[in-house]
């Protein structure tokens, strides 16, 4: 993370916030796009959407979702680290983001939402994502466990839209796959399959389902 990254990051932020008078949903639409890309493998953003989510979580400090996510970022600037310490020093910074983010959490986060997702379903969703994608060694599985019991046994998980909930099912299905535990896991991915059928989650999915049998 450099100072031409950083102010690149800040003239994209002042950008957005400038277009007719963004939102937290549109700032947090374009952090958005910059972490997936980045999660999919672009190490040329990752420094960026750090800054994006640094920035929202500062503005918006009372949401535990920009702090998760930018926590998540963290981490992913660790995987893209050369130095082994650097590595290992930016994952923990990210992974007790994430633990405080979830400590922020209260019934009022599974009533209000972010591009109508309630906002204690997808922090959660972040957590457990991010906690079974570190190396082993940070030894987060035991956490990301505890996470997806809270957020299936959650009210607002039952209203959230099928497409969150199939990935929180996929997410499911990993931590049963690396626990090597294949039952559980064709179960989880069936009920993905049930709740969202068509889209990049049922298509993962059912391509898992076929390696399997």
């Amino acid at each position: 993370m450099n100072f031409r990254c950083l102010l690149i990051s800040i003239l994209l932020f002042s950008n957005v916030c400038w277009a007719g008078g963004a939102t937290s949903e549109t700032l947090f639409a374009k952090a958005h796009g910059l972490f997936e890309r980045s999660l999919a493998g672009d190490e040329s953003v990752t420094a960026v959407a750090l800054q994006f989510f640094n920035m929202l979580s500062m503005s918006y400090r009372a949401n535990p979702l920009f702090l998760a996510y930018k926590g998540s970022s963290y981490t992913l600037l660790g995987r893209d680290s050369w130095m082994p310490w650097n590595e290992a020093e930016y994952t923990e910074k990210g992974l007790e983001m994430i633990d405080e983010s979830l400590q922020m959490l209260t019934t009022e986060h599974d009533q209000e939402t972010m591009r109508e997702v309630p906002i204690s379903v997808e922090t959660r969703l972040v957590a457990i994502s991010t906690f079974i994608a570190v190396p082993e060694s940070f030894d987060y599985l035991k956490k990301a466990k505890i996470v997806l019991e809270n957020v299936l046994q959650s009210s607002a998980f039952k209203v959230s839209p099928p497409i969150v909930q199939a990935q929180i099912y996929l997410e499911a299905a990993k931590i049963s796959r690396l626990e090597n535990n294949s039952a559980n896991e064709i179960q989880l991915l069936q009920k993905l399959l049930a709740i969202s059928p068509q889209g990049k989650f049922a298509n993962k999915a059912s391509k898992r389902l076929k390696n399997i049998k």
